[in-house]
């Protein structure tokens, strides 16, 4: 069970972490970020278009609408100036609603269907949680290939979140 709060502070640490790895990721060659490289979606922008198209798959669910992709591994960005800024816009939306939740809203049950064509149902907080928490697994991978640039990656963790930018969320 996911409260207001708990949702409030996943939806800003998302926002701030991809924030943080798009900025970085801007500051490195345009070839590290399109390379080929060994992972699920073949490259960073890859991986990021991926997180990307899964963040607008459950929107659409939390929404009740039709999303209209037909997998997981399209990549409507190929650029990351061009993914950037439909990233930040889902990432305010996100915010947006998980604000506008309340402890109620966020377990009540939400119908869906999978690509696969398979029914399901989640409570809306679980759906948050899967897309916060489906980000920062695959934002792992792409922490992964800068070790193969090599680069340094920038500090995405939770603790380093909540001490710059969400303190509020460590007091009672």
């Amino acid at each position: 069970m996911i409260n207001l709060r708990t949702a409030s502070m996943l939806a800003h640490y998302k926002q701030w972490v991809d924030q943080r790895l798009f900025a970085d990721l801007a500051a490195l060659p345009p070839e590290e970020v399109s390379k080929e490289r060994v992972s699920l979606c073949k490259s960073i922008i890859g991986t990021l278009n991926h997180i990307h198209v899964v963040d607008c798959i459950w929107r659409a669910h939390l929404e009740h609408r039709e999303h209209g992709y037909k997998t997981r591994l399209e990549v409507p960005y190929p650029e990351l100036a061009d993914l950037w800024p439909a990233q930040r816009a889902m990432n305010e939306w996100f915010v947006d609603w998980s604000d506008r939740q309340t402890d109620e809203s966020l377990n009540q049950p939400v119908e869906f269907v999978f690509c696969s064509g398979d029914p399901g149902v989640m409570t809306a907080g679980a759906m948050l949680m899967h897309v916060v928490n489906h980000a920062s697994y695959h934002r792992g991978s792409v922490i992964q290939m800068y070790f193969e640039i090599p680069a340094r990656p920038p500090i995405t963790d939770l603790p380093v979140f909540l001490r710059e930018a969400f303190p509020l969320y460590t007091s009672a």
